[in-house]
């Protein structure tokens, strides 16, 4: 059975809630300071049902940027609000590990990688980092 992350991933859709969603559908909430992303913090963990049931449910996205990483890509882009942003991993065959879905943090369209590295910048030019190694990352 497909999880549904993958099935959504799949749709050209992700989670219209802040949070990490990771292929085996377990997720945990992201924070942030909004659009100017001086921080960017993981809180506790998300049930995903009532994610997909709340307002919004989904949102559309599309892909701005895709950088090559060890063992995949990592691809990031824009939701359907303008506010929207996403931040995805992807294995060397394409199929997606997680994806970061952020409703405020404006669209991100650029991504750069230094060693395990990355670091994703939206269209007012702030960023995020996070590291390939870091458990919730790999």
């Amino acid at each position: 059975m497909t999880e549904r992350i993958i099935a959504l991933w799949r749709a050209g859709t992700a989670p219209a809630r802040d949070g990490l969603y990771r292929a085996d559908d377990t997720a945990v909430s992201v924070d942030t300071d909004g659009a100017a992303l001086s921080w960017f913090a993981l809180g506790p963990r998300l049930v995903l049902d009532e994610v997909l049931a709340g307002p919004g449910g989904v949102m559309d996205i599309d892909e701005s940027a895709r950088a090559e990483v060890a063992a995949g890509v990592i691809v990031c882009g824009d939701g359907e609000l303008g506010a929207d942003g996403f931040v995805a991993r992807l294995d060397s065959e394409g199929n997606l590990r997680w994806v970061v879905a952020s409703v405020r943090s404006n669209p991100f369209e650029r991504i750069a990688v230094s060693g395990t590295v990355v670091e994703v910048t939206n269209n007012l030019g702030n960023s995020i980092s996070f590291d390939l190694l870091d458990p919730n990352f790999s």
